[in-house]
């Protein structure tokens, strides 16, 4: 592993960590507590480091399952910190994170056999 490894694979990954779901929660925040929506993302960023990294370990350790459900307590958590938590808002966390579950499950299951039928159209196609 060499330093040029460790910052290439660092960028992809902070590439993978933009979400437009986080930049519109910094948006709602700012506008709710009438913060600067910047200093929110800088500060909330370097907080959230050892939740991604706690995140990480029980996405390795456990699996998908229990990180989805870990993410869904941090959103509730949040929410209750901002004072915005409501029934609507909870049944909300519940069907995201539902179908990121299923998402996820999803695509392990069907990618390789969407892959494979994607191969033998190609190969046909070249012969």
């Amino acid at each position: 592993m060499t330093i040029i490894d460790i910052v290439t694979t660092s960028l992809a990954f902070a590439l993978f960590i933009v979400c437009p779901r986080m930049a519109g929660m910094c948006a709602v925040i700012s506008k709710i507590h009438q913060v600067n929506p910047y200093i929110i993302s800088i500060t909330g960023t370097i907080l959230s480091t050892p939740l991604v990294v706690l995140l990480l370990y029980i996405t390795i350790n456990y699996g998908i399952t229990l990180a989805i459900i870990f993410a869904a307590i941090t959103d509730i958590i949040a929410s209750l910190i901002i004072g915005t938590l409501n029934i609507k808002y909870a049944i909300e966390i519940l069907i995201i994170s539902t179908f990121v579950w299923a998402g996820v499950y999803t695509a392990t299951k069907t990618s390789p056999i969407i892959t494979k039928i994607l191969q033998n159209i190609l190969n046909k196609k070249t012969s």
